[in-house]
């Protein structure tokens, strides 16, 4: 069964049409010069169905949220497609996982993709919604340096067969070779999504860009470097949305906070805001 559940859509007037992406779901109704979006987010939808665009007959939840948009009269078709994160995503290891000196590792991690809803012809964009919202995080060495965040309650998987596949999220596969004569502690991963791409192989499954570190010292640099690409892990696939932010393929960072976050201990201050 195909995961597809983008691309473009006409909607005659008095039309609705009904999306379920896992937590999501996402009613679009065209009325006359306008387009109604609502959206409604259930914490325990991971298992329900997924629905495409399906024609439904335009009852919306009461406690859906609902937003109507002017548009012109002729304005009748939409382009819906899946959008990484705005912000990077730290993904807390379940267990401890150490890289000993000379090691390396393959880590698959998966993370909520958002839906970008636009007007099609040129595009122009109207609504983007997260399928699933998560919680904020501060990632840095102190309250006062570092970077807001999300924060992604998922174990990391270091083999691609336990990743479970699911149409509204994505997977980065993240390559990490600490070629320093310490130990590397991964307690949190942080993967840089505003700067990755969106692939989808033949099943509708999302990938990013592989994300690769490379530790040449014993210190907290490191070296990063970005895919071009989906992943071979992935087999075939096409693009389906590029980054919402560019950045250079290969950057020397400062310290693991710029991508893999140390023990608690050493480095990093986090802080989860349900």
């Amino acid at each position: 069964m195909s995961g597809i559940w983008w691309g473009g859509f006409e909607f005659e007037e008095g039309e609705t049409r009904l999306w379920r992406l896992g937590p999501l779901s996402v009613w679009i109704t065209r009325a006359s010069a306008e387009f109604r979006i609502a959206t409604k987010s259930e914490p325990d939808g991971d298992e329900s169905p997924l629905l495409a665009g399906v024609a439904c007959d335009g009852v919306v939840p009461e406690n859906a949220d609902l937003v109507r948009y002017g548009v012109g009269r002729q304005e009748g078709r939409l382009e819906i497609t899946p959008a990484v994160a705005d912000r990077p995503v730290v993904v807390k290891s379940e267990t401890s996982y150490v890289v000993a000196p000379g090691g390396s590792v393959t880590a698959f991690v998966s993370s909520p993709v958002w839906v970008n809803i636009q007007l099609s012809d040129p595009l122009r964009p109207l609504r983007e919604e997260p399928t699933w919202r998560p919680s904020d995080t501060w990632f840095g060495p102190s309250t006062m340096v570092g970077q807001l965040c999300y924060a992604v309650r998922t174990s990391v998987r270091y083999v691609l067969e336990n990743v479970p596949a699911r149409p509204y999220r994505a997977v980065s596969v993240v390559r990490i070779y600490n070629l320093a004569d310490t130990p590397l502690p991964l307690a949190r991963l942080r993967l840089p999504m505003p700067f990755l791409s969106l692939f989808a192989d033949r099943n509708g499954r999302l990938w990013t860009e592989a994300v690769t570190l490379e530790r040449r010292a014993d210190d907290d640099l490191a070296e990063v470097k970005l895919g071009e690409a989906a992943p071979r892990e992935a087999g075939p696939c096409a693009l389906v949305a590029g980054p919402r932010e560019k950045m250079e393929r290969r950057s020397l960072l400062p310290s693991f906070t710029g991508l893999l976050g140390l023990h608690k201990d050493k480095v990093e201050y986090e802080r989860v805001v349900e």
